[in-house]
């Protein structure tokens, strides 16, 4: 079986992050510029969301592929890898976003699967990408709202 994850949300706690790009609760007239820059400089400090780290491990275990296809920028590569690698993970494809690009998440997931072929099976929080994912006919796992 072909298994994706996501990682932020997902597999890694990123709320202490989440306040360089989140659209303050007051409205869209108080927002300031998101700073990307800053949301990855500290990917190094997420948590393991550890259901789901467990259910990764299980399944690398008993042999499945298993892949994590990430809207987090190559830029932060390098401690993205370390950080899977400090919490057991260290080794899977790891799939990024090109650094400087925007394009949706669910545009970009969308089109990995055409590169990387099309998963049985996949982890994600964020409803946007769930929702393409059960309409490419891909079985989710939601495992938060991921209403943003």
């Amino acid at each position: 079986m072909f298994v994706v994850f996501d990682l932020d949300g997902t597999l890694a706690n990123c709320e202490h992050r989440l306040h360089h790009i989140a659209m303050p609760a007051h409205g869209e007239a108080d927002w300031p510029e998101q700073n990307w820059d800053a949301f990855y400089a500290t990917v190094h400090e997420d948590t393991p969301i550890s259901p789901v780290q467990a259910c990764a491990a299980a399944l690398i275990d008993t042999g499945h592929r298993v892949e994590i296809w990430t809207g987090r920028s190559d830029n932060c590569r390098v401690a993205t890898q370390r950080w899977l690698n400090d919490h057991g993970l260290g080794g899977l494809p790891l799939i990024m976003r090109e650094g400087g690009d925007r394009t949706a998440d669910y545009r970009l997931k969308r089109g990995w699967i055409t590169e990387r072929g099309k998963p049985d099976l996949i982890f994600e929080d964020r409803a946007s990408v769930v929702a393409m994912w059960r309409e490419q006919g891909i079985i989710c796992a939601q495992v938060a709202p991921g209403d943003f």
